[in-house]
C-alpha cells in the first residue's frame, strides 16, 4: 500500500504539471521572442510562501501569471524582464490584468492537499494533449 502524497510532494508535482504545460502551450519567450535554447516557466510575480502560516497566496497556480521565457537572458539575468512581461500580460489579458493578478498575489491562501491535487491532474492531463 502506497503512502499518501504530502503537501510538499503534491506541490512539487502541481508546479512541475504546469510548468511543463506552460512551456508547450507558448513554445518561445513571452518577453524576447526568442524560439531557441532552454525555456522556464517565468512567473510575473512571485510564487513564494510570504506567509508560511497560511500557506502562500491565491495566485500560486493561475496560469496566466505563468509563462515561458528563455532561461537564462529574460527569466534569470534580466530578473523576468518585468517591463516587456507586462507589455505582454496587458496584451493578452487586457487591462486591468496586473491589477487583479497583483490583488491575488496580496490574497493569502491556504492550498488544501485536494486543491493541490486537482491542479496537478488537470494540467498533467492538457499537458498531453499539447
Amino acid at each position: 500500500m502506497s503512502r499518501p502524497e504530502t503537501t510538499k510532494s503534491l506541490k512539487l508535482r502541481a508546479w512541475r504539471a504546469i510548468s511543463l504545460f506552460v512551456r508547450k502551450r507558448d513554445k518561445k519567450c513571452v518577453t524576447c521572442g526568442k524560439t531557441d535554447g532552454q525555456l522556464d516557466c517565468g512567473h510575473f510575480f512571485p510564487n513564494t510562501e510570504r506567509n508560511s502560516q497560511l500557506g502562500g497566496n491565491a495566485l500560486w497556480y493561475d496560469v496566466r501569471n505563468l509563462n515561458a521565457q528563455c532561461s537564462f537572458n529574460c527569466n534569470r539575468m534580466q530578473s523576468g524582464n518585468l517591463s516587456q512581461y507586462a507589455i505582454y500580460l496587458e496584451k493578452k489579458y487586457g487591462h486591468g490584468i496586473l491589477q487583479e493578478l497583483n490583488t491575488l498575489y496580496q490574497t493569502p491562501k491556504k492550498w488544501t492537499a485536494d486543491e493541490i491535487r486537482t491542479i496537478a491532474e488537470k494540467y498533467e492531463i492538457l499537458e498531453k494533449k499539447l
